[in-house]
């Protein structure tokens, strides 16, 4: 198992309603994934195909939330990234059916001003449709651009291989003309006890991996240069209650605020969840890790 430390601690949190008043007859909101831009958040939606920006304060009525661009037809991403360098932002759609009877991802683009610039298939195969890529983030490496998609299941399957840790897995996806090929994998270690994955974030060198179901974080370094990680890395534990059980039980979406805090979103519990957990679904979070893994500079 990766080397536990003790936690994350919440600084603050708000119910994603509570911010985008403008959302109208829409009363659920799925969020899915999260980005860092500008000083504010970038979020989005399971079940919105549309970007909201989420001014830092958290606080309600603040001019800075908003709904970004045109709300398109279709169901929503899964997560979202931004790439600087290109000035452009990439939305993450899991799975769509392919000819060939296998699911492959969509990343649709955006640009700064939030208007879709087009749509390219990711030439990875799935089984299912609602078990591909969950997570989404930029990278630039040697004058290259690349997206890091990570697998929702073990060894990217679903099913019981799926949900058995130990088998984390990331594409690093390079644009091909008009599809995303995988150029490399990167495997996460075999000690990370993790039985999905649903966000993945890049600092420098360091990488943050959630899991929702586990209800952790993982943290470790990602050497660049040949797509490896360097050792079996540090795994923090969401809030739990007094008698050990998780209170956060669907974060989705994650991006670094400092060396150690981060911006996260959740999405909405499904049905069987404990009433504990819907407190904090659908909603937009900080945490700061805790412990021993607190003690870099911010």
């Amino acid at each position: 198992m990766a080397n536990r430390q003790t936690g994350l601690r919440l600084v603050r949190e708000r119910k994603l309603v509570e911010l985008l008043a403008g959302a109208g007859t829409i009363r659920v909101l799925e969020a899915s994934g999260v980005v860092v831009k500008d000083g504010r958040y970038l979020v989005v939606f399971d079940n919105i195909r549309r970007i909201a920006r989420i001014g830092s304060a958290l606080e309600p009525g603040s001019t800075e939330h908003a709904w970004l661009g045109r709300l398109r037809e279709g169901e929503g991403y899964e997560d979202i990234a931004y790439n600087a360098s290109q000035r452009s932002l990439y939305a993450l759609i899991e799975a769509e059916k392919h000819p060939d009877g296998s699911y492959k991802a969509i990343i649709e683009q955006y640009d700064t001003q939030y208007r879709f610039k087009g749509r390219c298939r990711v030439e990875v195969p799935f089984e299912k449709r609602n078990r591909g890529f969950e997570g989404l983030c930029a990278v630039r490496s040697n004058g290259v651009d690349y997206l890091l998609a990570l697998c929702e299941g073990n060894e990217g399957r679903a099913g019981v291989r799926g949900n058995t840790p130990g088998g984390g897995r990331i594409h690093v996806l390079k644009r091909s003309g008009q599809v995303w090929q995988s150029v490399a994998l990167i495997a996460l270690p075999s000690s990370l006890d993790f039985k999905d994955y649903s966000a993945v974030a890049l600092r420098g060198d360091r990488l943050a991996i959630v899991s929702q179901k586990s209800a952790r974080m993982w943290i470790g370094k990602l050497r660049l240069k040949d797509w490896t990680i360097r050792d079996d890395g540090r795994t923090y534990d969401f809030p739990r209650n007094e008698k050990g059980k998780r209170l956060y039980c669907t974060i989705e979406g994650v991006d670094w605020l400092s060396d150690n805090s981060f911006v996260m979103v959740s999405d909405k519990c499904k049905k069987g969840y404990p009433d504990r957990c819907g407190r904090s679904d659908q909603s937009i979070h900080i945490f700061r890790l805790s412990g021993s893994g607190a003690n870099r500079s911010s």
